[in-house]
C-alpha cells in the first residue's frame, strides 16, 4: 500500500497507517470466505421431498373439499346422493314432487353437512315443462372443520383421507379467501398421501345447490367434471 511520506511537522500526528494495513488485511479475508461458501454451495446437490401433481385416475369420482371460513371439511355426496336416489329409474313428471319429499324421510347426512332433494318446475329453452330435481346441501349447526393447526395425525381431514382410495377419487379443492393457508395445508397433505386434486377459489355460500337434472348423479361425481361456482 502506498504510503504518503511524513514531514517533521507531523511528528504529533496519530499514526493510522498500521490500523489500515490490519484492516485492508481483515477485508481480504471475508471477502475469501463469502467467495468459498458461494462456491460450496454452488456444488452441494440437495435432497427435498416435493409433492408430484398426479393426473386425474381414469374413471375415478370426484370428492369436494370445502376450505371455508380457515377451516376444512370433505364433502363426500356420493354415499347421500346414492341414498336419496335409490330405487329412481323413470320418474313420471306428476310423481318428482312426491318422490322427492319421499326421498328426504330418510334424510342423510355426515359429520359436517346434511343432503336433501329439491324438485322445482321449469321451462326448457324449447318452451316445454320440466321436473327438476336439485341436490341440495346444508350445513349442520355448530360443527366446524379442522384448522391450519389441527390438521394433524388423527385428525377428521387425515381420518377422511385414510378412507379414501386415491386410485378410485379425486379431490376437489373449494377455497374461499379466508382459507388460502388451510387449503395449501390440505392440498399439500392430499398429495403426499398420492391423490389427484385440483380447485377453484370461489365465495362459499351454504346451503349449496347442484343442478342434477342436466345429467343425474353421473355428472355430480364425474371426473370429467370441472367445478364452477355451486348454482344457487
Amino acid at each position: 500500500m502506498y504510503r504518503k511520506p511524513r514531514g517533521d511537522h507531523e511528528g504529533n500526528v496519530l499514526d493510522l497507517d498500521s490500523l489500515m494495513d490490519i484492516l485492508s488485511c481483515l477485508v481480504g479475508v471475508m471477502l475469501f470466505l463469502v467467495i468459498y461458501t458461494v462456491l460450496e454451495l454452488g456444488s452441494t446437490t440437495y435432497a427435498a421431498e416435493v409433492p408430484v401433481l398426479r393426473s386425474l385416475p381414469v374413471g375415478s369420482e370426484r370428492v369436494v373439499v370445502v376450505c371455508h371460513q380457515g377451516t376444512v371439511r370433505v364433502l363426500d355426496a356420493r354415499g347421500p346422493l346414492q341414498g336419496l336416489l335409490s330405487g329412481i329409474e323413470i320418474i313420471e313428471y306428476d310423481e318428482a314432487d312426491f318422490f322427492a319429499r319421499q326421498a328426504n324421510e330418510r334424510a342423510p347426512s355426515d359429520e359436517f353437512f346434511e343432503y336433501s332433494l329439491i324438485y322445482e318446475d321449469r321451462v326448457s329453452s324449447f318452451g316445454a315443462a320440466l321436473g327438476a330435481l336439485d341436490l341440495r346441501v346444508e350445513e349442520i349447526p355448530g360443527i366446524v372443520g379442522d384448522s391450519l393447526h389441527h390438521m394433524v395425525e388423527g385428525s377428521r381431514y387425515l381420518t377422511r383421507l385414510e378412507a379414501l382410495d386415491p386410485s378410485l377419487v379425486w379431490l376437489s379443492f373449494v377455497v374461499d379467501g379466508e382459507s388460502l393457508d388451510v387449503f395449501r395445508r390440505a392440498r399439500e397433505l392430499a398429495m403426499s398421501r398420492g391423490f389427484a386434486v385440483g380447485f377453484d377459489p370461489v365465495a362459499v355460500e351454504f346451503p349449496v345447490i347442484h343442478t342434477l337434472s342436466e345429467g343425474g348423479a353421473e355428472a355430480l361425481m364425474s371426473a370429467r367434471m370441472i367445478l364452477a361456482k355451486p348454482e344457487r
